[in-house]
């Protein structure tokens, strides 16, 4: 998980852009263009930690490349905090981080992964929604550094089964698709049309994913109807990510332990 690097102090130049970015941006453009890297980064970081989303308008002070640079050197929290004081579906930053970075920041957030050890499926349709809104390259490099089972948890429950829905179905064929679409899905054959969905913008995402990639639509799918257990597994899975990222606090823990002293102890 990358940590911001060490901070640097502020200058008086760098709080004069944090006063002008409102005002006067040329100006405030001006300045953040001539602060030291270091204290670019140092600036975005603080004001992260006051005002979210004044912090993404001093990345939008810099052309991409910079603020890229400005990106890499934000620490995955940082980085969430930006992205999640968006109100819209449309999160800029997110077109200054690198994909392989996104599942790292994703796991990070409390709503898609909740205490209770579950997936949310509205929470992790909102940021299909949002990473809807980036161009085809920027969407499909999301797709593929996005574990497929969170993107599979926020559409399984919007796929309808009507036809198991007859009063004259078979209790044990209520939750059964047909043979052919079946068939279709295991051939690779499948297509957003041969799915019921229950809203127009559920088949617009499924859509733009299929044309993005027709066989990782089929795995999607294929997960969907198959995996019954998605929210508890996505959730375990990015409990795992992270304690393999922080690593074994298990020893840390244990010195700790070692050097307490009880009061008890102490005074005998």
């Amino acid at each position: 998980m990358n940590q911001d690097q060490m901070l640097t102090p502020v200058s008086e130049q760098g709080n004069q852009v944090v006063d002008l970015v409102k005002t006067d941006r040329h100006k405030a453009a001006e300045l953040m263009e001539a602060l030291p890297p270091e204290e670019q980064v140092s600036l975005v970081s603080r004001q992260a930690m006051k005002d979210p989303k004044g912090a993404q308008e001093l990345l939008f002070l810099l052309k991409d490349e910079k603020s890229r640079t400005i990106v890499e050197g934000l620490g995955d929290r940082t980085v969430f905090r930006i992205m999640k004081s968006q109100s819209s579906t449309h999160i800029g930053v997110l077109s200054l981080l690198k994909p392989e970075r996104v599942q790292s920041i994703l796991d990070l957030d409390q709503e898609l992964f909740s205490t209770k050890g579950i997936t949310d499926p509205q929470a992790a349709y909102h940021w299909m929604v949002s990473f809807l809104e980036e161009d085809d390259a920027t969407f499909a490099r999301l797709l593929r550094n996005i574990d497929i089972k969170v993107v599979a948890s926020a559409f399984q429950d919007k796929i309808l089964r009507n036809w198991a829905r007859t009063e004259d179905a078979e209790e044990e064929d209520k939750s059964a698709y047909p043979a052919d679409f079946l068939v279709k899905l295991d051939r690779g054959e499948l297509k957003p049309d041969d799915l019921e969905v229950s809203d127009e913008e559920t088949l617009d995402i499924l859509t733009k994913i299929y044309l993005t990639d027709e066989f990782y639509f089929n795995e999607l799918v294929s997960l969907m109807i198959r995996e019954e257990d998605l929210k508890s597994r996505t959730a375990e899975e990015a409990f795992d990510r992270i304690h393999s990222q922080v690593g074994d606090m298990s020893k840390l823990i244990e010195e700790a332990e070692d050097m307490f002293v009880p009061l008890d102890d102490e005074s005998s």
